[in-house]
């Protein structure tokens, strides 16, 4: 059985937003759903001051593409502040956390294998009446694990 593949073309501002905590959005331009076996595609926006909790996720690997602004991630004890231009590979067993230092910051993300997406979409619905309980209950169902962030042994910047 020979199957056919076509191009996937998003345009500009076109594709699933996801608002997140602390101001940021994303709009998912490439899902799984487009993308099966491969990628999801998400370009994100972070206000100064916003960004994740420090999270590992076993299943996933993140790739994040800089397009303006400066964006400091913490990957185990180390932190690396990255601007226009720099991408940074994050392994998904990794710990790691990005924080908006100089913005808004515009980035590009990729996640492989695709999924991780639907995460945004349902951490959208609960941003309303967000709670710790529903949050870490969604973040277990997506493999992600919370943990405390420890001490910044070696600054990159």
């Amino acid at each position: 059985m020979t199957v056919t593949r076509t191009p996937t073309i998003t345009r500009a501002g076109r594709g699933v937003r996801h608002d997140h905590p602390g101001g940021a959005s994303s709009i998912t331009s490439l899902t799984a759903d487009q993308h099966p076996e491969g990628v999801a595609v998400q370009f994100a926006t972070m206000p100064k001051g916003s960004g994740a909790p420090f999270h590992r996720h076993p299943t996933f690997d993140e790739v994040f593409i800089i397009l303006e602004g400066r964006v400091e991630f913490q990957a185990d004890d180390e932190v690396h502040t990255l601007g226009p231009g720099d991408l940074i590979h994050v392994p998904g067993e990794i710990p790691h956390a990005p924080t908006c230092v100089e913005g808004p910051a515009r980035l590009i993300m990729l996640v492989t294998p695709p999924r991780f997406e639907d995460f945004f979409h349902r951490v959208g619905d609960t941003l309303n009446a967000p709670s710790p309980e529903a949050l870490q209950s969604l973040a277990h169902e997506f493999g992600i694990e919370f943990l405390d962030r420890p001490e910044v042994r070696k600054r990159h910047d």
